[in-house]
């Protein structure tokens, strides 16, 4: 019997599966004792919004009221206007739910659902009663009574019998990330350096990142306290920096082993120092060690005059690297304690950068647009055919058609998804008639039903906790409710049940096969774009901009990242490339900070070099795909470190901030190559296989 158990769901979701059973009987007991007319809404609601735990249960809930309420006030408004021509009235409707899907889409936390469902929410209601318009009000008002029901009853019992609050979830989660962080960043230091096993630390901290960000946005939902929302959203913004800072180190240690390896071994005992404090901070920031290495850092530190030699730049890039991170690093243990101790004293922070912002969303508006303008045609086709054929209940195809299309239009490849709900609810079809012909004619009372609903509801809906089972087992639990159609009186006709509900999933058969033919792009495609707006942006740079407008062009780069990454993962691309081009552009941004603090002479070559760069990109941009860095470039990058000489800005703060900006910009352009002073010199290839591939 070994590991016969091991597939079971744990207790947690069984109780979890009860509690959500018990809402939904309670909410179809009440619609019914209530005389609602259509009570499996309220039973399907609750199963709609309920989740595991009490933030996410809140927030929907509130959204989908406020959502449920737009979409009927829409429909109310618009049916009686339209309703003598139905192609209008379908444009309308469609354009409606385009509107606000497009508007969802801008949003990336849990308030975006409630514009999607005001968006579906419109056709659902008004689709079904367009032979009867004067119905629409007493309809709308229906859905809402008992859509309301449904979201109270999910909230009180799911607040009352065995609440589970995010936020040990969110600490889970957090721990997760420092545990591939703290691997990620050992192996860089101990100059272990194995590009598998590199990228999949770096999409498995990536995946959790992207993660946070609903969690982080729902703690206020489950009463959270202000201070630590605000702690687990700086930890956030300092996440997003770990990969493009260990990164550079990364390089900046390379370029010391193959140019100057007598500085690299008096680099490596701080390095095993730097490994031992990263292996203690498990236990909490360690200020004494933190530091004794910032000592370090500052004893090893080349001086003014030593800077000119190019060697010895190596070594102060290494070393203001390494300090970044230590300081990173610092921040974020620190907040991972405040954060677990619920510490609600203001938290200082010791990793400071004048780029650092709050995160801008990236937002890619070209493919939005295209994905809600399939979404507003398929309503519109969809409509289309249901009027030429007069299939009486067509609407709900219609319907489920938009439903498909709104849920899914965030996703590079939403087909097989479409296609999943149609599969599942094509089942839930075949459920619903087993209960409706065959268990339904031999109940008598409510409890009877009760118990003939208890134990495939209580199973579906335990599996609905894990995310692999989620889409199928809701989508199944939620449309054998809703085809039931449980009324207070048994009235159930074969022919009239099959004709109504085999209409959601033609429209969703109609919704997988045009988003097939509409949509055939997918992931690769996404990160082509990505990589051509990472390119676009590094142009933009070199155009003269305010510091502010630079910093938000910086935090939304970052953002973007994080997008990009998974992407590159999935299509089996490196994910080095897309890190290097960011750190392109951060350097680049460090370069334009400090230009105006130097002499006029230095400020042409540093502007050169700004230029060259933006250049450059602009030619990847024409060809279509990544080139080879110019020689020109980096000979123009050597004579402006060379104008950066001690004799003229010897105390100067800003010479030591360009200097490492140039050498960042560097290597990031050709890794491994950090200054090229001889014509001569035998050219070096990047390392661990980065060659320049075109996107």
């Amino acid at each position: 019997m070994k590991g016969f158990f091991d597939g079971v769901p744990p207790a947690r979701d069984w109780f979890y599966g009860v509690r959500t059973f018990a809402a939904s009987m309670l909410a179809l007991y009440i619609a019914l004792i209530m005389e609602m007319p259509r009570p499996y809404w309220a039973m399907a609601t609750v199963y709609i919004v309920s989740s595991p735990f009490v933030g996410p249960t809140s927030s929907k809930a509130l959204y989908r009221a406020l959502g449920t309420l737009a979409g009927a006030a829409a429909s109310v408004f618009i049916v009686p206007m339209f309703v003598q021509t139905p192609l209008l009235l379908a444009i309308v409707i469609a354009l409606w739910t385009g509107t606000l899907l497009f508007l969802s889409l801008h949003l990336r936390t849990a308030n975006s659902y409630a514009l999607m469902l005001a968006g579906y929410t419109m056709p659902l209601i008004s689709l079904p009663v367009v032979d009867n318009p004067l119905a629409v009000f007493d309809i709308a008002v229906a859905r809402t009574e008992e859509i309301f029901l449904g979201i109270v009853c999910a909230a009180v019992v799911g607040s009352m019998f065995w609440p589970r609050r995010l936020a040990p979830v969110l600490r889970d989660a957090t721990a997760k990330w420092f545990s591939d962080a703290s691997a990620y960043s050992d192996r860089f230091l101990g100059r272990d350096v194995q590009a598998d096993a590199i990228a999949s630390l770096r999409t498995a901290m990536v995946t959790t990142f992207n993660g946070l960000e609903i969690m982080i946005g729902q703690l206020p939902h489950e009463g959270a306290r202000a201070q630590t929302v605000r702690n687990a959203k700086e930890l956030r913004g300092r996440m997003i920096h770990l990969l493009p800072v260990m990164d550079a180190l990364d390089d900046a240690l390379w370029a010391l082993e193959r140019r100057t390896p007598e500085q690299l071994a008096n680099l490596a005992p701080l390095l095993i120092e730097a490994r031992a404090w990263l292996e203690n901070t498990a236990q909490g920031p360690q200020d004494q060690q933190w530091q004794a290495l910032h000592a370090e850092l500052e004893r090893l530190q080349p001086t003014a005059t030593q800077l000119d030699d190019r060697r010895q730049l190596v070594l102060s890039n290494a070393l203001y690297r390494l300090g970044e991170w230590i300081d990173l690093w610092q921040d974020c243990r620190s907040l991972q304690l405040a954060i677990n101790t619920d510490d609600q004293s203001p938290w200082r922070a010791v990793y400071r950068h004048w780029r650092l912002g709050r995160l801008t969303p990236f937002l890619d508006r070209g493919l939005m647009l295209y994905s809600v303008a399939t979404s507003v045609l398929a309503i519109i086709v969809a409509s289309l055919l249901w009027i030429l054929l007069g299939w009486q209940d067509g609407g709900a195809a219609v319907a489920l058609a938009a439903v498909a299309c709104s849920f899914f239009a965030a996703m590079d490849d939403p087909a097989p998804q479409i296609y999943r709900f149609f599969f599942w609810t094509l089942l839930s079809v075949l459920f619903a008639s087993l209960y409706l012909f065959v268990v339904l004619p031999n109940l008598h009372d409510f409890p009877m039903l009760v118990l003939a609903f208890a134990v495939p509801f209580i199973c579906v809906g335990t599996l609905t906790v894990q995310p692999r089972f989620y889409l199928g087992t809701l989508l199944t639990i939620v449309n054998t409710s809703s085809f039931i159609s449980i009324q207070s009186a048994y009235d159930a006709d074969f022919l009239n049940f099959l004709n109504s509900n085999l209409a959601g999933p033609a429209g969703l058969l109609f919704a997988f096969i045009w988003t097939l033919v509409m949509r055939p792009f997918g992931t690769e495609m996404a990160a082509r774009r990505l990589t051509r707006f990472s390119w676009k942006d590094i142009v933009t740079l070199t155009e003269p901009a305010t510091l502010a407008e630079h910093r938000r062009m910086g935090v939304k780069m970052l953002d973007r990242l994080m997008q990009h990454l998974p992407r590159l993962a999935a299509t089996a691309q490196d994910t080095g490339i897309a890190l290097r081009e960011l750190r392109v552009a951060l350097n680049l941004l460090d370069l334009l900070a400090h230009i105006p603090r130097v002499h006029a002479a230095q400020q042409l070559l540093l502007r050169q070099v700004v230029n060259e760069v933006g250049n450059y990109f602009k030619a990847c941009l024409k060809a279509r795909e990544r080139l080879a860095a110019p020689k020109g470039l980096l000979m123009t990058m050597d004579r402006a470190r060379r104008a950066l000489n001690s004799q003229t800005l010897a105390d100067d703060p800003s010479r030591l901030h360009l200097l490492h900006a140039l050498s960042g910009l560097r290597l990031a352009l050709l890794p491994g190559v950090e200054i090229v002073d001889v014509a001569s010199e035998p050219e070096e290839q990047p390392p661990y296989g980065i060659d320049g591939a075109p996107i």
